[in-house]
């Protein structure tokens, strides 16, 4: 822009020179209609020059900007070495020139308001950012964004919110220095300089989006979180929870969760059902599990003979337990009882009797028993056998009490 002037400069003179009345050069500088800058307004300038201690840059104006030694002496030292004559960059009015003053821009400043500009952008889209942790306080994490810096306060930091000991929320956030963090932007204020954040927000969003990848049948390798009377709650990963209620952990009955688990141990489960708007998930362990039904029928056919626990009387007929999670009806018509005779006048919960198996029936899981087709000589032998089992233990226990009473009496 100089240069164009000290060409018209030049023209002035040598029309002068041939005795032609212009207007002088100074005087046509100050009749040029310049924009007027003003103070706080951000202009797109390029660099001039760059000295040691100053940063002139032409932004338009009547006179070129100039970036003051006090503020240049604070910018980083790669930052500048990465700015070139001819660049074009970010620039915040200062100060606007009075007379002979110098028209006076903040790099530091428009860079920062163009940060400003940005963040009120991802605001306005709920979009969320990835950003750096560069500090913590009893508050928060501090995190950059840009030139400018963030707030993320306790109350939206998710991982911390079970963590309610001072000192090992200090350890745990002082470890987090460094690290990004997923977040959105929840309150903006450039005037006030408040720019605060959420990783909660940005967890809940997180959340539905990869609750909307799962698919029924997923199978994963999570970790026991939290145990309750009904379930236990499982971590599949990238903070995805979900729960394993107390029927799906095991073919046979389970009393209470931690009957089977404990915290933090690693279990294997599968998705049942998910639910986006609720963003809840069932898991299923007992699907993983081999089916006891199954492997009952790969040893057992109909027309066996098995021996079972009476584990309930009804009127029509009771239920036998014959192996682990495997419970048969044996009906009133299958019992080797009078007609008119009631179940429970023959059998009682607790007994122990040989039945035969009439039909298995995996997929519906069902098991019919019969006692009516045990002959009498399969009864006798199997009672036999029984005794014999019931006197060799018997047997095997007197010697083992014998043996430790003389130990006992040894020492």
């Amino acid at each position: 822009m100089q240069n164009n002037f000290l060409m018209m400069a030049n023209t002035e003179q040598t029309n002068s020179t041939n005795g032609n009345e212009h207007t002088p050069f100074f005087d046509l500088i100050e009749e040029y209609d310049f924009p007027q800058p003003q103070r706080g307004d951000i202009i797109h300038g390029e660099i001039l020059r760059i000295d040691r201690d100053v940063v002139f840059i032409d932004i338009g104006s009547k006179r070129d900007a100039m970036v003051p030694y006090q503020e240049v002496a604070q910018l980083d030292d790669e930052f500048l070495e990465n700015l070139s004559t001819g660049d074009t960059v970010p620039v915040y009015v200062t100060r606007t020139p009075v007379g002979s003053e110098q028209l006076l821009v903040s790099l530091e400043r428009g860079l920062q308001e163009l940060d400003w500009e940005r963040a009120a952008k991802l605001h306005e889209d709920d979009t969320t950012v990835e950003l750096k942790i560069v500090n913590y306080n009893k508050g928060g994490f501090v995190v950059e964004f840009g030139r400018i810096q963030g707030f993320v306060p306790n109350s939206h930091i998710p991982t911390i919110q079970n963590v309610y000991n001072h000192d090992q929320r200090t350890s745990y956030k002082s470890k987090q220095v460094d690290n990004t963090i997923k977040l959105k932007i929840i309150e903006l204020d450039p005037q006030r300089e408040r720019f605060v954040l959420s990783a909660k927000s940005a967890q809940k969003d997180q959340r539905k989006e990869l609750l909307s990848s799962l698919s029924i049948g997923d199978k994963f390798t999570g970790t026991v979180v939290n145990l309750k009377h009904y379930g236990a709650f499982i971590d599949i990963g990238d903070g995805l929870v979900g729960l394993l209620h107390i029927s799906r952990m095991a073919w046979e009955h389970i009393n209470k969760p931690d009957d089977l688990f404990s915290v933090g141990d690693e279990v294997e489960v599968l998705v049942d059902k998910i639910d986006v708007e609720k963003e809840k998930i069932s898991l299923n362990r007992k699907a993983l599990l081999p089916s006891p039904w199954q492997t009952f029928a790969d040893k057992q056919t109909a027309g066996d003979l098995v021996a079972g626990e009476v584990t309930a009387v009804v009127d029509f007929g009771a239920f036998v337990r014959v192996d682990e999670g495997i419970e048969g009806l044996l009906h009133k018509n299958e019992m080797n009882i009078p007609s008119d005779t009631a179940p429970s006048e023959a059998l009682a919960e607790g007994d122990v009797i040989l039945v035969r198996i009439v039909q298995i029936d995996v997929e519906q899981e069902r098991l019919s028993l019969s006692t009516r087709r045990v002959t009498a000589s399969e009864e006798i032998s199997w009672m036999q056998s029984r005794q014999e089992a019931e006197a060799e233990f018997d047997a095997e226990t007197v010697t083992e009490d014998a043996e430790a009473e003389t130990e006992t009496v040894i020492e």
